[in-house]
């Protein structure tokens, strides 16, 4: 079993979605004790966002490709590669001004490939060609969502069900850490997070 764990928070030291994936991670080795665990750190080296040259590459097909276009799109089949080598996906990431991170969604960016991480069928439909992964995303915000009128403020979690869903990834469990910096919610968040964890289907 191996496990690709996504680190996005810059906070290294004190980020809310770093200590609660730690939790997961915990509860993960104990139940596949021959886990091992490859970390991608977002935060500490983040992935450039796509440029002319990048996308060129994607859209040329990979034996007409220029040694420029080569060395463009190396990085993104090095994730690409990296993501169909495991079996599970850790996520921890914060989210700001009601979406992803950048440097999230640029690695979305880089593994969302055409015929490498989805395809088209016959009548032009997009089909996921990444299967049987599992994911679980640690979800920290500032200001509590959960069961308020502002819940559909949310845009993460609804874009990541829908990007993961778009390459074949259906199987996603979300643990909030909800509300860490309102003064009603913040000595609560961490601890009803943790608790989450004990409900998580392995």
């Amino acid at each position: 079993m191996k496990l690709l764990h996504i680190k996005v928070s810059p906070n290294v030291v004190d980020s809310a979605s770093r200590q609660v994936a730690g939790k997961v991670l915990d509860k993960l080795q104990r139940h596949y004790p021959t886990i091992s665990e490859s970390v991608l750190d977002l935060a500490q080296h983040p992935l450039p966002h796509l440029d002319a040259l990048t996308v060129a590459a994607f859209m040329t097909k990979p034996e007409q490709r220029s040694m420029l276009q080569q060395q463009a799109i190396a990085q993104s089949d090095f994730l690409v590669d990296q993501l169909l080598a495991h079996d599970l996906l850790l996520i921890s990431s914060p989210m700001w001004n009601l979406g992803l991170p950048s440097v999230l969604k640029a690695w979305f960016d880089h593994i969302t490939r055409a015929g490498r991480t989805f395809t088209f069928n016959e009548a032009g439909e997009k089909i996921g060609l990444v299967t049987n992964k599992r994911v679980f995303v640690v979800m920290a915000n500032g200001t509590p969502l959960l069961g308020r009128p502002t819940e559909s403020d949310d845009q993460f979690t609804p874009y990541m069900t829908t990007a993961l869903r778009y390459i074949g990834i259906t199987d996603v469990q979300f643990i909030r850490v909800d509300g860490t910096h309102h003064p009603q919610t913040k000595a609560v968040a961490i601890p009803e997070a943790l608790a989450a964890i004990d409900f998580l289907r392995l």
